[in-house]
């Protein structure tokens, strides 16, 4: 077992084969801060979104998916409980993730502190990483800092059941009005609502795309396009190349 919590840079743009929606499941509390860039995590019944200043912090035994990465550059780590200098803190304690931001003097502090810990990693210095992560956990409130509509919004948008719903069908689910919406989803995750749409189509269609089972117009109906020369335009546009293209490279 290991000795030493661990940690390392998180250097990322776009997702990894290896790591594209495969969910993931670790014994151990997992964390991840970024400094630049957003990923978008699955965990159960909930999606969320971690951009420039936030940290997510993920019960032991939770699993989780990432949906989405881009330009990502932060730190990600776990540890044992019985790694921590003091495991007494309420937050290790929930049962649902936590996600928090950090502003100004505090994300400049923090991204300095796991840079440190980082070191402190490479070195062996297992005094300065119990001390490091007791101060990380110090500075975590035990609130949710989500707001409820954007959350909800990523929730529904990634949920392969409604690809083919437009700005005004999430909205009517969600009981507000497009225009509140959309506001409501930029102002939270730095993407329109449409942005999220898009990207939820495009990996619905990269994984269907792997399956040759599947007919490129059925893809191509099941992500919400009805005419497949659209949505080839559509794919081609995103990703560079044209969905038959694509299928041979899988």
């Amino acid at each position: 077992m290991e000795r030493l919590p661990s940690i390392q840079p998180i250097r990322m743009n776009g997702l990894p084969e290896s790591l594209r929606l495969h969910p993931l499941c670790y014994p151990q509390w997992t964390y991840f801060y970024l400094t630049e860039g957003e990923v978008l995590l699955e965990v159960p019944e909930r999606n969320l979104l971690v951009g420039a200043g936030q940290l997510l912090l993920v019960p032991e035994g939770m699993p989780f998916t990432l949906r989405h990465a881009a330009l990502c550059q932060g730190f990600e780590g776990s540890f044992r409980l019985e790694q921590l200098k003091d495991s007494s803190y309420g937050i290790l304690r929930s049962a649902r993730p936590l996600l928090q931001s950090f502003w100004f003097d505090d994300a400049v502090f923090l991204g300095q502190l796991l840079q440190r810990l980082c070191i402190a990693r490479e070195d062996g210095d297992e005094a300065f990483l119990r001390s490091g992560l007791d101060l990380l956990l110090s500075q975590i409130r035990p609130q949710q800092n989500v707001a409820a509509i954007p959350d909800a919004f990523l929730q529904l948008v990634f949920d392969r059941q409604h690809l083919g719903l437009s700005v005004s069908d999430y909205a009517a689910q969600l009981g507000v009005s497009p225009n509140y919406l959309n506001k409501t989803v930029k102002q939270h995750t730095r993407r329109t609502a449409i942005d999220w749409i898009e990207l939820a189509r495009l990996e619905a269609a990269r994984e269907w795309l792997k399956d040759p089972a599947i007919p490129i117009s059925e893809v191509a109906a099941r992500t919400g396009f009805e005419d497949p020369s659209y949505f080839a335009r559509f794919f081609k546009k995103k990703t560079g190349t044209p969905p038959s293209r694509f299928r041979k490279k899988s």
